[in-house]
């Protein structure tokens, strides 16, 4: 795990960076994306008080929303990290929002993403160069993440 300014980096994981938009990956099985927001994610976005995820069977497309947020002072989409169909999404996230600022990388996972096209896998960003990159966004942003308790 690697820590910047606060905000955990877990080098385990894939990344979908987006401008400001950073969305964690984890890889179950051979086709299965566990999808969620990063610390960086959920630091910006403040507490997070909705989300409307995507329901099981809708097919997503890279970069199109898996889930929309909502907080006090921002309202955006979770891009879908690589395309494929909804197959599983986490009803308590969307009972209790706050879990995605509580935890994002463990109990705020958002939906899991059944790959269709495995081409996409290899163009998230993983290892040095992840962490590059949000490095990159916290110090332009000035972050220094924080989780609500």
């Amino acid at each position: 795990m690697v820590v910047e300014a606060n905000c955990e980096i877990p080098e385990n994981l894939y990344y979908y960076i987006d401008g400001k938009n950073t969305v964690w990956v984890k890889i179950e099985g051979s086709d299965i994306a566990v999808v969620g927001i990063t610390d960086l994610a959920q630091t910006m976005a403040g507490k997070i008080v909705k989300i409307r995820i995507k329901k099981k069977g809708i097919k997503v497309e890279r970069g199109r929303p898996v889930a929309t947020l909502e907080s006090g002072k921002w309202a955006g989409p979770v891009p879908a990290p690589v395309s494929g169909e909804v197959v599983d999404s986490n009803s308590e996230v969307e009972k209790s929002p706050v879990i995605l600022n509580r935890d994002p990388y463990g109990q705020g996972w958002i939906a899991k993403i059944k790959i269709s096209n495995q081409e996409e896998v290899k163009q998230l960003l993983t290892g040095q160069q992840a962490i590059q990159k949000l490095k990159e966004i916290i110090t332009s942003e000035k972050l220094t993440c924080k989780r609500l308790q």
